[in-house]
């Protein structure tokens, strides 16, 4: 019993420095929309990353697996997480870091109620009230004091949809595929799809559609800045190093246990945003990020004493 306490003190440890880590990545990606095409930040991340993870698996003396069992449903995840991805960094540049971190933080309501549609799951009256409190946080946080919808919020309800079914996806595949089998094929599928995205627009054509608000997309790649090449494998690392650590803590504790820990990058995002872009909270958003937090973690919280896991068994990254 000590020994397992102990193991979930450090896994929640490691949460929450991931958690963090994470807040620090996204920050830089904000800082780097002005710039740089996100299509490019993708391109040296996820190619990057694959390297990174393989070093990672050759340091620790493991095999490497670079093909899946299931290529089908990989290639489906693959491509989820690449415009999952890729909408939730347009979004987050923007609004305010905060607010889209936290809409994409309904994930966990949506993961449980696919549990029901696809696994069977029950689930109570009191969870349903829950994430029917949470799904009325977004609506605090889409539609601030002015009243006036914008569309932009809708694109991290979309992230939770694409992440939720990659989520099921990698439950379906772990009876095969180690988990880094999986991320190695999401990020390779991202790899290509993001170099197609540079090798037909990389020369900044996009922006000549005159599309107002996409010039995150249509900025031309950039190869001959070092200071740019620094801050792309630094976003790498610091990606990378945050998942490791993720991962690292649901494989020495519990799940149900140290999830409700994820919420703890809010606020580290709300701090960095403050510090660094001067974004505070609207008394609205306030609101809505206390509704979908308080409402997750009850959820959580929920599944633990019920001895169930359909969000709790799966990270928000």
């Amino acid at each position: 019993m000590i020994k397992g306490q102990q193991q979930n003190n450090r896994g929640i440890g490691l949460v929450i420095i991931s958690m963090s880590v994470f807040a620090v990545q996204d920050v830089i990606i904000k800082l780097l929309s002005e710039d740089v095409s996100l299509f490019q930040i993708l391109f040296y991340r996820s190619l990057l990353g694959v390297l990174l993870i393989l070093g990672f698996q050759t340091l620790m003396g493991q095999s490497i697996r670079l093909w899946t069992a299931y290529p089908g449903l990989s290639l489906y995840r693959g491509v989820a997480f690449f415009f999952g991805y890729a909408t939730f960094y347009f979004a987050q540049s923007k609004v305010p870091i905060a607010n889209a971190t936290v809409l994409f933080m309904v994930s966990p309501f949506l993961i449980t109620i696919l549990s029901v549609v696809v696994f069977g799951s029950s689930v109570g009256v009191r969870r349903w009230v829950a994430m029917l409190v949470g799904f009325s946080g977004v609506i605090f946080i889409a539609r601030p004091e002015t009243g006036e919808f914008n569309w932009v919020y809708l694109l991290p309800l979309l992230v939770a949809v694409l992440y939720t079914t990659s989520i099921l996806i990698a439950k379906k595949t772990a009876d095969k595929d180690t988990v880094y089998q999986q991320i190695i094929v999401m990020y390779l599928v991202t790899t290509v799809l993001s170099g197609l995205m540079g090798l037909f627009f990389g020369d900044g054509s996009l922006a000549s559609l005159g599309i107002n608000g996409i010039e995150f997309l249509s900025h031309p790649w950039q190869f001959d800045s070092s200071a740019l090449n620094f801050y792309l494998v630094l976003v790498t690392g610091i990606g990378t190093t945050g998942f490791l650590l993720l991962h690292g803590a649901y494989r020495i504790a519990d799940p149900a246990v140290i999830s409700p820990y994820e919420y703890s990058g809010l606020a580290t995002v709300l701090i960095l945003s403050f510090m660094i872009f001067g974004d505070v909270p609207s008394t609205f958003e306030a609101i809505g990020m206390a509704l979908i937090v308080g409402a997750g973690v009850y959820l959580f919280y929920r599944e633990r004493i019920q001895g169930q896991a359909a969000a709790a068994e799966a990270t928000l990254r």
